[in-house]
Protein backbone atom coordinates (compact mmCIF):
# COMPACT_ATOMS: atom_id res chain seq x y z
CA UNK A 1 0.00 0.00 0.00
CA UNK A 2 2.70 2.57 1.14
CA UNK A 3 4.91 1.25 -2.32
CA UNK A 4 1.84 2.38 -4.23
CA UNK A 5 0.86 5.98 -2.55
CA UNK A 6 4.42 6.78 -3.23
CA UNK A 7 4.32 5.91 -6.79
CA UNK A 8 0.75 8.16 -6.98
CA UNK A 9 2.57 11.05 -4.98
CA UNK A 10 5.25 10.82 -7.75
CA UNK A 11 3.08 10.50 -10.89
CA UNK A 12 0.79 13.34 -9.55
CA UNK A 13 4.16 15.58 -9.19
CA UNK A 14 5.33 15.04 -12.39
CA UNK A 15 1.51 16.16 -13.77
CA UNK A 16 1.68 19.16 -11.81
CA UNK A 17 5.07 19.73 -13.26
CA UNK A 18 4.22 19.15 -16.88
CA UNK A 19 0.97 21.30 -16.27
CA UNK A 20 2.97 24.46 -14.72
CA UNK A 21 5.72 23.76 -17.95
CA UNK A 22 2.84 23.90 -20.04
CA UNK A 23 1.41 26.74 -18.93
CA UNK A 24 4.93 28.98 -18.87
CA UNK A 25 4.83 28.43 -22.72
CA UNK A 26 1.76 29.15 -23.42
CA UNK A 27 1.95 31.73 -21.49
CA UNK A 28 5.20 32.70 -23.15
CA UNK A 29 3.83 32.54 -26.25
CA UNK A 30 0.58 34.44 -26.64
CA UNK A 31 1.43 37.36 -23.96
CA UNK A 32 4.10 39.56 -24.96
CA UNK A 33 7.11 40.57 -22.70
CA UNK A 34 7.82 43.75 -21.55
CA UNK A 35 11.54 44.08 -22.61
CA UNK A 36 13.61 46.47 -21.29
CA UNK A 37 15.84 47.59 -24.50
CA UNK A 38 17.15 51.20 -23.12
CA UNK A 39 20.50 49.45 -22.05
CA UNK A 40 20.39 47.23 -25.08
CA UNK A 41 22.99 47.52 -28.41
CA UNK A 42 19.94 49.25 -30.68
CA UNK A 43 20.23 49.62 -34.61
CA UNK A 44 16.93 50.75 -37.32
CA UNK A 45 14.46 52.88 -36.98
CA UNK A 46 13.84 53.65 -33.33
CA UNK A 47 10.07 54.39 -33.36
CA UNK A 48 9.08 51.37 -35.60
CA UNK A 49 5.87 49.60 -35.21
CA UNK A 50 8.30 46.24 -35.26
CA UNK A 51 10.72 45.97 -31.99
CA UNK A 52 13.15 43.20 -33.19
CA UNK A 53 14.66 42.02 -29.77
CA UNK A 54 17.58 39.40 -29.72
CA UNK A 55 19.49 37.71 -27.11
CA UNK A 56 22.77 35.94 -27.87
CA UNK A 57 26.25 34.78 -27.07
CA UNK A 58 28.99 35.98 -29.11
CA UNK A 59 30.66 32.63 -28.41
CA UNK A 60 27.12 30.58 -29.03
CA UNK A 61 27.60 28.11 -32.32
CA UNK A 62 23.75 28.66 -32.96
CA UNK A 63 23.92 32.25 -32.55
CA UNK A 64 26.99 32.36 -34.92
CA UNK A 65 24.78 30.37 -37.52
CA UNK A 66 22.13 32.81 -37.28
CA UNK A 67 25.02 35.94 -37.97
CA UNK A 68 25.82 34.07 -41.08
CA UNK A 69 22.68 32.85 -42.24
CA UNK A 70 19.76 34.52 -41.22
CA UNK A 71 20.76 38.08 -40.03
CA UNK A 72 22.44 39.37 -43.46
CA UNK A 73 18.86 38.90 -45.03
CA UNK A 74 17.65 41.41 -41.90
CA UNK A 75 19.98 43.56 -42.44
CA UNK A 76 19.70 44.02 -45.70
CA UNK A 77 15.72 43.42 -45.94
CA UNK A 78 14.67 45.68 -42.73
CA UNK A 79 17.64 47.54 -41.00
CA UNK A 80 19.76 49.41 -43.84
CA UNK A 81 15.84 50.13 -45.01
CA UNK A 82 15.03 51.70 -41.87
CA UNK A 83 11.89 49.34 -41.83
CA UNK A 84 12.53 47.99 -37.51
CA UNK A 85 14.34 48.56 -34.65
CA UNK A 86 16.73 46.27 -33.85
CA UNK A 87 18.29 45.56 -30.10
CA UNK A 88 20.82 43.44 -28.84
CA UNK A 89 20.95 41.74 -25.37
CA UNK A 90 24.54 40.38 -25.33
CA UNK A 91 25.12 37.72 -22.67
CA UNK A 92 28.50 36.05 -21.71
CA UNK A 93 27.80 32.92 -20.05
CA UNK A 94 29.80 30.36 -22.08
CA UNK A 95 33.43 29.57 -21.30
CA UNK A 96 35.17 32.25 -22.89
CA UNK A 97 32.99 34.63 -24.36
CA UNK A 98 33.32 37.66 -22.00
CA UNK A 99 35.76 38.94 -24.10
CA UNK A 100 34.41 38.81 -26.73
CA UNK A 101 31.42 40.36 -25.81
CA UNK A 102 33.49 42.64 -24.23
CA UNK A 103 35.34 43.57 -27.38
CA UNK A 104 31.83 43.27 -29.27
CA UNK A 105 30.40 46.08 -26.95
CA UNK A 106 33.82 48.75 -26.85
CA UNK A 107 33.14 48.53 -30.79
CA UNK A 108 29.85 49.63 -30.84
CA UNK A 109 30.43 52.65 -28.03
CA UNK A 110 33.77 53.52 -30.27
CA UNK A 111 32.40 53.18 -33.76
CA UNK A 112 28.55 51.57 -33.60
CA UNK A 113 28.58 51.13 -38.02
CA UNK A 114 32.06 48.63 -37.63
CA UNK A 115 29.75 46.72 -35.30
CA UNK A 116 28.09 44.22 -37.93
CA UNK A 117 31.65 44.09 -39.83
CA UNK A 118 33.05 42.51 -35.99
CA UNK A 119 30.27 40.04 -35.50
CA UNK A 120 30.82 39.07 -39.40
CA UNK A 121 34.14 37.74 -38.55
CA UNK A 122 33.84 36.58 -35.32
CA UNK A 123 31.34 34.18 -36.28
CA UNK A 124 33.33 32.93 -39.51
CA UNK A 125 34.01 28.93 -38.74
CA UNK A 126 37.76 29.25 -38.37
CA UNK A 127 37.77 32.66 -36.79
CA UNK A 128 40.20 32.46 -33.71
CA UNK A 129 38.96 34.78 -31.37
CA UNK A 130 40.58 33.08 -27.66
CA UNK A 131 42.87 35.64 -26.90
CA UNK A 132 42.46 39.48 -26.36
CA UNK A 133 46.01 39.61 -29.11
CA UNK A 134 43.69 38.14 -31.72
CA UNK A 135 40.82 40.34 -30.86
CA UNK A 136 43.07 43.43 -31.16
CA UNK A 137 44.74 42.00 -34.43
CA UNK A 138 40.93 41.75 -35.78
CA UNK A 139 39.65 44.70 -34.78
CA UNK A 140 43.01 46.56 -35.89
CA UNK A 141 41.40 45.70 -39.44
CA UNK A 142 38.60 47.59 -38.94
CA UNK A 143 37.64 51.62 -40.10
CA UNK A 144 38.15 54.19 -37.58
CA UNK A 145 38.60 52.52 -34.29
CA UNK A 146 40.60 54.35 -31.81
CA UNK A 147 42.66 51.20 -30.85
CA UNK A 148 44.52 52.88 -27.71
CA UNK A 149 40.48 53.39 -26.35
CA UNK A 150 39.33 49.84 -27.39
CA UNK A 151 42.65 48.60 -25.98
CA UNK A 152 41.62 49.76 -22.78
CA UNK A 153 37.94 48.50 -22.25
CA UNK A 154 39.12 45.22 -23.42
CA UNK A 155 41.95 44.74 -21.23
CA UNK A 156 39.66 45.91 -17.77
CA UNK A 157 37.02 43.88 -19.28
CA UNK A 158 34.85 46.89 -18.43
CA UNK A 159 31.40 45.36 -19.78
CA UNK A 160 31.56 42.68 -17.51
CA UNK A 161 29.13 43.82 -14.89
CA UNK A 162 26.91 45.00 -17.44
CA UNK A 163 26.70 41.53 -18.56
CA UNK A 164 26.14 40.19 -15.69
CA UNK A 165 22.78 42.29 -15.25
CA UNK A 166 21.75 41.01 -18.97
CA UNK A 167 21.99 37.75 -18.33
CA UNK A 168 20.19 38.06 -14.90
CA UNK A 169 17.57 39.86 -16.83
CA UNK A 170 17.23 37.72 -19.16
CA UNK A 171 16.85 34.83 -17.26
CA UNK A 172 13.96 36.46 -15.49
CA UNK A 173 11.88 36.93 -18.86
CA UNK A 174 12.59 33.30 -20.20
CA UNK A 175 10.60 30.47 -18.33
CA UNK A 176 13.08 28.72 -20.41
CA UNK A 177 16.69 29.90 -21.10
CA UNK A 178 17.84 29.35 -24.32
CA UNK A 179 20.59 31.45 -26.56
CA UNK A 180 20.00 32.63 -29.26
CA UNK A 181 16.29 33.41 -28.23
CA UNK A 182 14.35 36.25 -30.27
CA UNK A 183 11.68 38.26 -29.44
CA UNK A 184 9.12 40.36 -32.32
CA UNK A 185 7.11 42.50 -30.10
CA UNK A 186 7.44 41.00 -27.08
CA UNK A 187 6.58 37.56 -28.54
CA UNK A 188 9.27 34.84 -28.95
CA UNK A 189 9.92 33.73 -32.17
CA UNK A 190 11.21 30.81 -33.35
CA UNK A 191 14.62 31.37 -34.99
CA UNK A 192 13.74 29.63 -38.52
CA UNK A 193 10.58 31.96 -38.46
CA UNK A 194 12.46 35.11 -38.27
CA UNK A 195 12.16 36.58 -41.74
CA UNK A 196 7.85 35.59 -41.54
CA UNK A 197 7.56 36.65 -38.35
CA UNK A 198 8.76 40.51 -39.61
CA UNK A 199 6.58 40.37 -42.53
CA UNK A 200 3.73 39.68 -40.90
CA UNK A 201 4.25 42.22 -38.22
CA UNK A 202 5.24 44.78 -40.93
CA UNK A 203 2.02 43.77 -42.99
CA UNK A 204 -0.33 43.74 -40.45
CA UNK A 205 1.21 47.05 -39.33
CA UNK A 206 0.38 48.61 -43.20
CA UNK A 207 -3.21 47.41 -42.93
CA UNK A 208 -3.89 48.89 -39.74
CA UNK A 209 -2.53 52.39 -41.39
CA UNK A 210 -4.46 52.03 -44.66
Amino acid sequence: MKGNINKLLVIITMSVAIVFSTTAFFVDLVIPKSINIENGLSFGKKDSNVEFVFFEDFKCKYCKKYATEIFPQVKEKYLDTQRIHYTIIPLAFIYGSKIVANAAIAIYELKKDQFFEFIKIVSEKKAKVETKEQLIEIVSKLDGINMEVFEEFLENEIFNQYLKNNLANAEKIMPSFEVPSAYINGHKVDIDQIINKIEENLNSMEFQYD
